[in-house]
């Protein structure tokens, strides 16, 4: 990972971040890596004193070996686990840095807390970034995600991750929550690479609904409505006739909490299922303004 004195550290998004990270951890928090050489030593043997001090309360009735296994493991524990707390800021710093539209509201003192009790464990990598992308949206926006949702993706492993951001790729909302379309076809999924064993793993995993009949209901209205459908990159604008008769998409929900774990993951959306929702759409009587078309990423963090 990069040093921190490649980023600007500055800046009211920044300074909320780092008072969200000395309040949780209990002293002024500035990134390792961006400290003066001889701060970061002093910072490395604060650690590794605090960790022989603690140890020695073990001292009476154990010998001196097990004595310096016990200060070693811990030392390599705090360290390891400081790092962590590091790498996760930083990545935190990057969301953050270019983003001026930011709360003012404070972050929940207990939730930071929690946060950083869980992240100074997560070693992975690609965790990491999802832990990066919770913190910043939680400065930007406090209450983005809760307790229930931090404790759950804490016990989440990479295998499971992986197989809800392929699961993200075929995520289309308009200004209500994500779904996915699944067609009245059955295959249709399964035929863009997105199997009912997946289905059937998402719902054990508590990140989409059990209930498989459930439909995204556009009522008969007495005047013409427009409605702009999003996929990643893409944009669907369908225009429903007055007086037509209510329609009904059938769709998987995601749950509370795969709602709030899907704003971290950026979609690549799938050509072939779009043209297939389009297709629902125009069979059901919507008019199509167009061809779908590639705007900005609209639903990343």
């Amino acid at each position: 990972m990069g040093d921190f004195n490649l980023i600007k550290i500055d800046g009211k998004p920044i300074e909320k971040l780092l008072d969200v990270v000395s309040k949780a951890i209990g002293k002024i928090y500035e990134p390792r890596a961006i400290r003066k050489e001889a701060d970061a030593r002093a910072y490395e043997v604060s650690v590794i004193e605090k960790a022989k001090i603690d140890a020695s309360v073990y001292r009476y009735g154990i010998e001196q070996d097990m004595l310096d296994k016990i200060e070693e493991r811990r030392i390599f524990m705090e360290i390891r686990r400081q790092t962590n707390i590091d790498n996760v800021v930083k990545l935190a710093i990057n969301e953050l840095k270019d983003d001026n539209n930011i709360s003012s509201t404070p972050v929940d003192k207990d939730w930071a807390v929690r946060f950083f009790n869980i992240v100074e464990d997560i070693s992975n990598e690609q965790m990491q970034q999802l832990w990066g992308k919770i913190l910043a949206g939680e400065v930007k926006s406090p209450n983005s995600f809760s307790l229930h949702t931090i404790e759950y993706l804490k016990n989440m492993s990479k295998e499971e991750a992986d197989l809800f951001s392929e699961a993200a790729n075929y995520v289309i909302h308009d200004s209500e929550d994500p779904v996915i379309f699944k067609s009245y076809d059955k295959e249709m999924l399964e035929n863009n690479g997105f199997s009912f064993d997946d289905v059937l793993s998402l719902i054990e995993l508590r990140l989409i609904h059990s209930e498989t009949n459930i439909g995204k209901v556009i009522p008969k209205l007495s005047e013409d409505i427009s409605i702009i459908f999003y996929s990643g990159t893409y944009k669907i604008k369908v225009i429903k006739k007055a007086n037509t008769p209510k329609c009904e998409i059938p769709v998987y929900k995601f749950t509370a909490i795969g709602n709030e774990l899907i704003k971290l993951l950026t979609i690549t959306p799938i050509d072939n299922y779009i043209n297939e929702f389009k297709l629902f759409l125009q069979k059901s009587g919507f008019s199509i303004e167009g061809e779908p078309e590639h705007e900005r990423q609209v639903m990343r963090i």
